[in-house]
C-alpha cells in the first residue's frame, strides 16, 4: 500500500521568468515619435506613437508623449499589452500577451504584475507537452506570490501556498483520477503532514517525503470491513487492525484474507480474546474475556475451548475457578474446583456436566 505520491508537474520558474523581461520596454520614454492624430480630452489626446525598434502604442496619451489612461502597446515580436497606463507604465487592470506562449490577465503596479491575476501558458514538456497550464492568484514584483491555483491539464489542479513559485506550505492537489492530497509542501513536493485520500477510498496519512508517506498510517478496504497498517521508513508494518462492519476489531498478521498467528480480538459484545489464530480461528494458546469478566486461559481447538485451561468465574482471579481439562468449548474430564473460601475439590465432568465431586485435602 506504500504509494509513491503523484506530484504533477513543477512550476517552471523560467516560463514566468523570461516574459518578464519585456517590461524593461515599457518605461523607455524616450525613443519614440508621434505619427498620429491628437484628439485632446483636457490633459490627454488619443493618439498613437511608434518606437525606433518598430513597437507602437496606441491610446491615450498625456503630453504628446506619456501613456496615461488606457491604450495598447505592441512590440515588434509580437508581445502586447492592453490595459490601464499611469503615468507611462502599467498600472491597474490589464492584459499581456505572448504570442504561442502565454496571457496574463489581472493587476499589474509600476509595470509589473502585482496583485490578483491569471496567467495562462502553454507547457512545454512531458507527459503533457502543449497543454494549456494556468496560475491564478496573487502576484508580487511580477512573480507568483504567496497563494493561488495552479491548474495541470490531464492531471489536475493544486490550491493553495507558494514561495519562490514554487508549491510550498499548505495546500490541496485535486487528481483528475479522483485522489485528493490535502497537507504541506516542501519545494514543489509532497513532504510534511498530510493526507491522500484515493478515488478507491483507500488513504494514506501521516508525514510525507518527497512524496512517499514516511511515517504514519494507511488504511485501506479488505472483506467486510477497514484495515489499518502503521507506516515507518516508508514500509508497511506487519501488523494491521481490521475493523468490521459488524463492529469486532482484530489486531495481528493477515495471511490473505484471514488472520493468523497472535492476535488481539475486542467483539462488539464486549468481549475480548488475546491469543492464537489459525485459518480465521482461536487455536493454540489463547486468553478469552466475556464482557461479564469471567475468563478462560488455556488451550484452543477450531475455534473452542479444548485442552488444558483455567476457566475463572469473574475478573478477580483470587476467586472461584476451574483448571483441568477442556472440550468443545466446555469442561470435560478431571478437574479441580477451587472455591473462593481456597477450599479445593476434585472433579469429574461430561460434555460440560459435573457427574462427581469430592473434597480435595
Amino acid at each position: 500500500m506504500t504509494k509513491t505520491i503523484k506530484k504533477g508537474l513543477p512550476i517552471l520558474v523560467a516560463i514566468c521568468l523570461v516574459f518578464s523581461g519585456a517590461f524593461a520596454f515599457l518605461s523607455n520614454h524616450g525613443n519614440f515619435s508621434l505619427i498620429a492624430f491628437a484628439e485632446e480630452n483636457g490633459n490627454t489626446s488619443h493618439g498613437a506613437l511608434s518606437y525606433s525598434d518598430g513597437s507602437s502604442y496606441d491610446g491615450d496619451i498625456l503630453h504628446g508623449q506619456i501613456r496615461e489612461g488606457t491604450g495598447i502597446f505592441t512590440w515588434i515580436t509580437g508581445e502586447s499589452y492592453e490595459g490601464v497606463w499611469v503615468n507611462d507604465e502599467p498600472e491597474g487592470m490589464g492584459v499581456m500577451t505572448w504570442p504561442g506562449l502565454g496571457t496574463y490577465k489581472g493587476e499589474f503596479a509600476q509595470g509589473k504584475r502585482n496583485g490578483e491575476g491569471t496567467f495562462t501558458w502553454t507547457y512545454d514538456g512531458e507527459p503533457e507537452h502543449g497543454k494549456p497550464v494556468s496560475f491564478e492568484g496573487n502576484w508580487q514584483n511580477d512573480l507568483i506570490g504567496t497563494y493561488g491555483k495552479l491548474v495541470l491539464s490531464g492531471i489536475g489542479e493544486y490550491e493553495g501556498d507558494f514561495s519562490k513559485q514554487k508549491r510550498h506550505g499548505s495546500g490541496t492537489f485535486r487528481w483528475l483520477n479522483g485522489d485528493v492530497y490535502t497537507g504541506k509542501w516542501e519545494n514543489d513536493s509532497i513532504t510534511g503532514l498530510g493526507k491522500l485520500v484515493l478515488a478507491d477510498g483507500n488513504v494514506l496519512e501521516g508525514s510525507f517525503t518527497k512524496g512517499v508517506l514516511s511515517k504514519g498510517t494507511a488504511t485501506y478496504s479488505v472483506s467486510g470491513g477497514k484495515a489499518v497498517r502503521s507506516v515507518a521508513g516508508g514500509k508497511l508494518k506487519a501488523d494491521v487492525t481490521v475493523t468490521y462492519d459488524n463492529g469486532t476489531v482484530v489486531t495481528g498478521q493477515l495471511k490473505g484474507q484471514e488472520f493468523t498467528g497472535k492476535v488481539t480480538i475486542t467483539y462488539s459484545t464486549g468481549d475480548k480474546y488475546v491469543g492464537a489464530l489459525k485459518n480465521g480461528l482461536k487455536h493454540g494458546k489463547g486468553l478469552y474475556t466475556w464482557s461479564t469478566g469471567a475468563h478462560y486461559d488455556g488451550d484452543w481447538v477450531n475455534d473452542k475451548m479444548s485442552g488444558t485451561g483455567k476457566y475463572y468465574y469473574s475478573k478477580d482471579e483470587t476467586k472461584s475457578y476451574l483448571t483441568g481439562t477442556f472440550k468443545n468449548g466446555v469442561p470435560d474430564g478431571k478437574l479441580v474446583y477451587v472455591a473462593e473460601t481456597k477450599l479445593k475439590y476434585n472433579t469429574t465432568w461430561s460434555n460440560g456436566k459435573c457427574t462427581n465431586i469430592t473434597y480435595k485435602k
